[in-house]
């Protein structure tokens, strides 16, 4: 176990090393991120699908057995794994659930915002200066 956390010591140095001498700008990187970051919203989005569906026909499956013996099977299982799959189909839908209780529109023309936390003070867009080091990335 050593061995290994020392190889991975040394390889994310190594990686590290490479990336501070690269002349790759700040911006450049954090849009690869973001890229990144979207096929992966994607793939646990389909996950989910997927899980849920399996979840709903093992629930059927499960309440077959049920009626054929009940003591083979109690009748929570097909509940529960119903609500479960149920639940993760619902997981890459809450955003726009959440819209529709809240009474914002939901069309194909809407992009996400981000929103603020409650009793949160909304404040004026600042001017920054483009060489301080904690301006934002435009």
């Amino acid at each position: 176990m050593k061995k290994l956390k020392k190889n991975y010591l040394i390889f994310s140095l190594v990686i590290m090393t490479g990336f501070v001498h690269a002349d790759v700008p700040l911006k450049e990187v954090s849009s690869t991120l973001l890229v990144g970051g979207d096929a992966l919203t994607r793939v646990i989005w389909a996950a989910c699908i997927v899980v849920g569906i399996m979840l709903i026909a093992a629930a059927f499956t499960q309440f077959q057995i049920h009626r054929r013996n009940p003591k083979l099977v109690p009748l929570t299982t097909p509940v529960m794994y119903l609500i479960l799959g149920v639940a993760a189909i619902a997981i890459p839908f809450t955003n726009r659930i959440i819209d529709v209780i809240e009474g914002n529109p939901v069309g194909k023309g809407t992009t996400p915002q981000l929103r603020s936390a409650p009793g949160a003070k909304r404040t004026q867009p600042q001017q920054y200066n483009p060489n301080d080091i904690d301006a934002p990335l435009n």
